[in-house]
């Protein structure tokens, strides 16, 4: 008896864990995520400053690079940086109020790498390590993504009717679709400030083929090959044939002659008649 009383006073506290589990893994998992593209946005710009030197692989946490003082001398650099990660922890804030869902999910993990202040702290790279940093930070996302447990996502419908859909007092509304990406600059100095608008600039897309490119090339590749054949099997064979059914004419005729093919190395002789006398 005593532990049937035990049972039906924990199962309330028992499913009113599993109800809340899902919204606190998925709020951990979105922390995480925040950490690892903080942590790879800075170890890029620092290993690019100093090539001899490597960000240290410990410093996966806030706090962690907050007390790490490895630039060399550098105060202006070593502001950026603590400046920076002090800003990059504030992204952690995008989620966890308000809606979420999956979509709000992935939603607010890629406006870090559309935030103001990513694309100011990233200019001192060159265009195409940028363009290389954000691709893999994309990566990133899409395995963090797929790790989201959607089990307690509302459907469209209720996210209309509950006033969800509204993102969060706090949410910073999220900038265009793409990343700008500008020249390298000199090294920036002082305290993280917007960047300027600049013209938007899409990544390239590789080019996709269909069956009808696949098909052209097939019937071009045909196209050559009959025509190869058609030159060096059809057309002596035809011209072999045609000599010999000329011969053939010619010796069915009376008192012919056999014929004389002139030599391509010499020329034909040169024949007159000679008038009869009367």
């Amino acid at each position: 008896m005593p532990v049937l009383l035990v049972l039906w006073l924990a199962l309330p506290s028992f499913l009113l864990g599993q109800s809340e589990a899902p919204a606190a893994a998925n709020k951990r998992l979105f922390d995480r995520m925040v950490d690892e593209i903080n942590f790879r946005t800075m170890e890029t710009v620092y290993d690019k400053t100093f090539t001899r030197n490597k960000f240290p692989v410990t410093l996966r946490s806030h706090q962690a690079r907050k007390s790490f003082d490895g630039f060399q001398g550098n105060a202006d650099l070593k502001k950026l940086f603590l400046n920076y990660n002090d800003v990059s922890e504030k992204f952690k804030n995008r989620f966890g109020k308000g809606r979420t869902d999956l979509v709000e999910f992935e939603k607010q993990l890629k406006s870090i790498v559309l935030d103001k202040n990513f694309e100011f702290f990233i200019r001192v790279l060159p265009r195409d390590e940028r363009v290389a940093l954000i691709h893999s930070l994309q990566r990133v996302i899409q395995q963090g993504t797929a790790q989201f447990n959607a089990s307690e996502d509302p459907a469209p419908d209720e996210l209309a009717a509950d006033g969800a859909a509204v993102p969060p007092a706090d949410a910073e509304v999220e900038p265009p679709a793409t990343a700008s990406v500008e020249e390298p600059v000199p090294q920036p100095e002082g305290e993280i400030i917007p960047a300027r608008p600049t013209t938007v600039r899409a990544v390239d897309v590789p080019v996709r083929h269909d069956w009808v490119d696949y098909f052209t090339l097939l019937l071009a590749g045909a196209s050559t090959l009959a025509l190869l054949h058609l030159l060096f099997n059809v057309l002596p064979d035809l011209r072999t044939r045609l000599d010999a059914l000329a011969d053939d004419l010619d010796q069915r005729q009376p008192n012919a002659q056999p014929r004389r093919r002139p030599s391509s190395s010499t020329l034909p002789e040169d024949r007159y008649d000679e008038e009869e006398d009367h």
